[in-house]
């Protein structure tokens, strides 16, 4: 008896065929990653942060630093604000008090339409515990230095539109040559942020 070999070689082929199809899919099928699971034991540190990534003019700007850390660290906090203020320019960051006849004294306060630079008594190191946050807001208002005396009204006004960030310093022990300084402080920085 002869069998017949053609219907053995087409359900064969079509065996084989259905595996390639197959296995060309499952090889060009995107596939699902998934997301590693966070891990929970951070290092801590202390941040500081704004409210958001972008603002508009004269929107107010929540400011929060955290300490997270497992001891208290010192900061200054000299005027009406313990953070400072760098803007992107010319591909480099800079702080505006060190530009020749520019910088500006940020204001936490609806001080009118004419402002005059105070030189704020010097004040020894804060301590901000440890677990803890310290908040503030900024209105986006600033007095310019200006190339007149500190006696000379100058106009309020309010920030120039660009990116931005702020800083922060700390430290842990005052310095042993001078009472209101931190020694060895470091220096951190928060989000970059927009005014438009």
């Amino acid at each position: 008896m002869m069998v017949n070999k053609k219907p053995i070689l087409i359900i064969l082929s079509a065996i084989i065929v259905i595996g390639i199809i197959a296995m060309v899919f499952y090889i060009s099928k995107p596939k699902q990653i998934t997301p590693s699971t966070p891990d929970t034991e951070t290092t801590p540190e202390v941040r500081i942060s704004t409210d958001k990534n972008d603002y508009d003019k004269g929107e107010i700007i929540n400011i929060i630093v955290k300490n997270e850390l497992d001891k208290p660290i010192l900061y200054s906090s000299g005027g009406d604000k313990f953070w400072g203020i760098e803007y992107f320019g010319d591909n480099k960051w800079v702080n505006p008090a060190y530009e020749e006849g520019g910088g500006f004294q940020l204001s936490e306060e609806n001080i009118g339409d004419n402002c005059n630079i105070a030189f704020y008594e010097r004040m020894p190191p804060s301590e901000f515990i440890s677990q803890s946050n310290i908040s503030s807001q900024w209105n986006q208002k600033i007095c310019p230095f200006g190339t007149d005396g500190p006696s000379e009204a100058k106009t309020v006004r309010f920030i120039e539109s660009g990116k931005y960030r702020l800083l922060f310093n700390y430290g842990f022990e005052i310095s042993e040559d001078d009472p209101y300084r931190i020694s060895d402080f470091k220096k951190i920085y928060s989000n970059t942020f927009i005014i438009e």
